[in-house]
């Protein structure tokens, strides 16, 4: 009897937490783009000449957060989306699960040179973990001063002219990252998390600076841009 109340409660558990993709719309045609690429287009971009491919809903545990971005992701792909677009997110059964909704697109590169005139510039956003059920935070140092960062939640700092900016996280053997104003205005995609490093891999990336490489710094992680900015939507933003 208890064996069987067990196993009912693992399902109960396992369907609860359960990762779904729908496809809410197709497009008629599938393209095969010449990289694998998901690259975020804002919303002040011009997609009139993108092909549309999916609108796609992913649902599953906030526990994880960043696993819905992955599963639409991979669906796309499949099809030959090359590009995507934010519809909504939201968070469902007491905050427990989540559903996310994208729009997948192939585009040309020259679109992605338009698109990239819209994306941030010159700032540094530091996400905290993709837990969305916990509330535990996580110290860190920006230019000696100590602020902290909860999961869920995203910190922007602008780089300004001629100024230099240091990220440190952890004491005397922690890591420190410093970061200067770029001409292009490319900007950084920061956690102290493991999410967002080996999810994204190595993508073509028109608009940063071509290849747009996920790698570990250490206790300092940067976050494959392209991720980074659906986070930017998902998150809340902390003043």
């Amino acid at each position: 009897m208890k064996k069987n109340l067990l196993l009912v409660l693992l399902f109960l558990a396992n369907s609860f937490y359960a990762q779904t993709v729908t496809f809410l719309e197709k497009g008629d045609t599938i393209r095969k783009p010449n990289y694998q690429q998901f690259i975020y287009l804002s919303d002040s971009t011009d997609i009139s000449s993108a092909k549309f491919v999916a609108k796609i809903k992913a649902r599953g545990s906030l526990k994880h957060t960043t696993n819905l971005y992955y599963f639409i992701r991979n669906e796309a792909q499949r099809f030959g989306a090359n590009a995507y677009r934010f519809e909504s997110f939201t968070k469902t059964d007491n905050d427990i699960n989540g559903e996310l909704i994208l729009s997948a697109y192939f585009c040309e590169d020259s679109l992605f040179e338009a698109n990239f005139e819209h994306i941030p510039k010159n700032k540094i956003f530091i996400f905290g973990n993709d837990d969305m059920t916990e509330q535990k935070t996580q110290g860190y140092k920006v230019k000696g001063e100590k602020y902290q960062i909860s999961g869920g939640q995203f910190k922007v700092f602008t780089i300004g002219e001629k100024e230099e900016i240091d990220i440190t996280k952890g004491g005397f053997t922690g890591m420190t990252l410093w970061y200067k104003r770029k001409e292009n205005g490319y900007s950084s995609y920061l956690t102290f998390s493991g999410f967002g490093i080996n999810g994204g891999g190595t993508t073509y990336s028109p608009g940063y600076n071509g290849i747009g490489i996920s790698f570990n710094t250490g206790k300092i992680n940067h976050v494959e841009p392209n991720l980074a900015l659906a986070l930017l939507k998902i998150y809340q933003e902390q003043k």
